[in-house]
């Protein structure tokens, strides 16, 4: 079901921008923070001058952060900035990582993959899209014709197999090897596989393979309507360069690096929010203990991730911590009959249905907003934000388990947003491959 495609990489000239490590960057729905500002700092070449464009007070329809990106990416390419690869090749993309002291390794596939509709059931989304972001990719691909940012994609390889057949090509040097600040400790090393006979063995060995969008649903709805858009007015093009397809990165299920955190919930602007009262609701539905520090509280949620069935949640407001889990079990079922059992049986599912829509009345429309609720990875950032009196309160969840992913998005069904965080992120700027829309109809 999978079918990917070689493709000719598009990737910085060391010659022309020196230390490409100064040249890439998060992807870009993590660029906030400063992180634009450092970005443009770090190089005249950094590709975030592509995907996040600096607005200007003057910007109006002629000139803005699509026809700059545009106007870069071209002048680039003409300067030999960024050069394509001479053949068609497929990427390993290995990153190595330490969590908790241990070491990690995950091993991907970066290839152009034909896109597939969701109503095909060979592609399974697990989280809510918003229309922004989709607008706003939707643009900036339109205009540069290029795809810069990696999907994620997951697919069931119990063995390892696909993997390891590319693997075999990493023995020698990565062709690209860089860290990034935002993720210390990270080392991201590409490999360009141009050997026929290692490309076709993996895309025979992918063949028969679901795909599970791990990040990047944006992107993948985004792609989507892009093929839509370009197919309509221009004919032409190789198969890996073809808008059918779009750059995406893929990692088995079983990968021994595949790693998932948890992301906190951060409330604001709730109007007469108090948190005695907030804490006599949550009695209705939760067991709730004080607890006595923040490392009290984390050691009762890490207990109940191993227990199934047991929804756990930790909670930071006004200086003091506390530890609840669900005890009433028929809620879910009244709160959200339309959904399955396993879906109930998400920690975010709960979250989001009880206690953010039921019980702190933020609706899922205002949810999908980012009205009233943000969303942090960082749990320093996150606790300041509270003890700044900008937000109310903090909740911390257990990550979502890679099984559950699997048979929710299998039957068809679809998360709350920020449900996942697979660590580390696919960072942009190590190679992008550019659409050959060929001639345009007539």
């Amino acid at each position: 079901m999978a079918v990917i495609m070689p493709f000719r990489g598009t990737r910085y000239n060391k010659e022309k921008v020196g230390d490409i490590q100064k040249c890439v960057t998060m992807p870009y729905d993590r660029i906030k923070h400063g992180l634009q500002d450092k970005y443009y700092s770090a190089s005249e070449y950094n590709v975030c001058r592509i995907v996040k464009n600096k607005e200007t007070p003057a910007d109006d329809e002629s000139n803005n952060v699509y026809t700059r990106a545009s106007e870069t990416w071209a002048k680039w390419i003409d300067e030999g900035v960024v050069v394509e690869d001479e053949k068609p090749a497929i990427y390993a993309y290995h990153q190595q990582f330490t969590v908790d002291g241990k070491e990690f390794t995950r091993r991907g596939l970066c290839a152009m993959v034909e896109l597939q509709d969701y109503e095909s059931g060979g592609v399974k989304p697990h989280e809510r899209t918003l229309d922004a972001p989709k607008k706003d990719r939707f643009k900036l691909l339109t205009h540069t014709d290029t795809h810069f940012g990696q999907i994620f994609q997951l697919y069931p390889d119990d063995s390892n197999e696909v993997a390891d057949i590319i693997s075999r090509m990493c023995s020698r040097e990565p062709d690209i090897q860089v860290t990034i600040d935002e993720e210390p400790g990270v080392h991201h090393k590409l490999w360009a596989v141009t050997d026929p006979e290692t490309i076709k063995a993996v895309q025979e060995a992918m063949d028969d393979k679901l795909l599970f969008i791990a990040d990047g649903h944006h992107r993948y709805e985004t792609a989507i309507n892009y093929r839509n858009h370009r197919l309509s007015e221009f004919t032409g093009g190789p198969d890996g360069h073809n808008p059918k397809y779009a750059m995406m990165t893929m990692v088995g299920m079983s990968d021994p690096g595949l790693v998932i955190l948890p992301t906190l919930r951060i409330i604001y602007g709730l109007k007469k929010f108090e948190i005695a009262s907030f804490i006599h609701d949550l009695k209705e539905f939760f067991l709730v203990e004080d607890c006595s520090d923040i490392n009290d509280m984390q050691r009762r949620l890490d207990d109940a991730a191993g227990n199934a069935g047991q929804n756990a949640f930790g909670l930071y407001a006004g200086g003091k911590y506390w530890y609840f889990e669900l005890a009433d079990g028929e809620i879910m079922g009244e709160l959200a009959p339309d959904h399955s059992d396993v879906w109930h049986s998400l920690d975010v599912a709960v979250l989001h249905e009880v206690v953010l829509d039921n019980i702190l009345g933020i609706t899922k429309e205002a949810q999908a907003a980012k009205t009233n609720i943000s969303y942090e990875r960082d749990r320093e950032r996150g606790l300041n934000l509270v003890n700044d009196g900008s937000h109310q309160c903090l909740f911390f969840m257990n990550p979502t388990l890679m099984s559950q992913i699997r048979e929710v998005a299998g039957r068809g069904e679809v998360m709350p947003q920020k449900s996942t965080d697979f660590y580390p992120k696919l960072i942009t700027g190590l190679v992008a491959c550019q659409v050959d829309l060929g001639e345009k109809k007539h």
